[in-house]
């Protein structure tokens, strides 16, 4: 079983890899909405794009909390995450360089109504099947805890 510290080393690891997350949203009344998105780890924050039409932004700018999720049950992580910051990729170039950069595609080449999304993780959890359900926090109120 993997103590707290590589835990979050193994997090790091797999965020740095970027590419590709679930992540969950709900509206005011509750009813959950999942998508795959693209997602760019900047080493703090989740940055993640969509169109500001989507069911999934209508929810960030209603309901700022989000769950984001990787991996398979064998090697997961699971994060709750508050969404802090938004806006038209075409207003937030640096951030639309680094976005393309870390995942290979940039939004502001698929047209007009593309938003990015911070996302600030408040919990973390990592584990590697049920024997490592215990002890699976890596961080709870956004501070690690290795």
């Amino acid at each position: 079983m993997r103590d707290t510290a590589t835990r979050k080393a193994d997090v790091l690891a797999a965020l740095e890899k970027q590419k590709d997350v679930w992540l969950a949203t709900s509206d005011v009344g509750g009813r959950p909405h999942l998508i795959a998105v693209s997602a760019w780890w900047d080493g703090h924050e989740l940055v993640i794009a969509t169109r500001a039409t989507t069911a999934t932004a209508r929810n960030l700018s209603m309901n700022p909390a989000a769950k984001v999720a990787r991996g398979a049950p064998s090697d997961a992580i699971v994060i709750d995450a508050q969404m802090i910051e938004s806006g038209a990729v075409e207003d937030l170039p640096e951030l639309a360089e680094g976005f393309a950069a870390a995942v290979g595609w940039n939004p502001r080449e698929e047209g007009e109504g593309w938003m990015f999304f911070r996302l600030r993780p408040t919990r973390i959890q990592a584990y590697r099947g049920y024997e490592e359900v215990k002890g699976r926090d890596v961080m709870l109120r956004s501070r690690w805890l290795a």
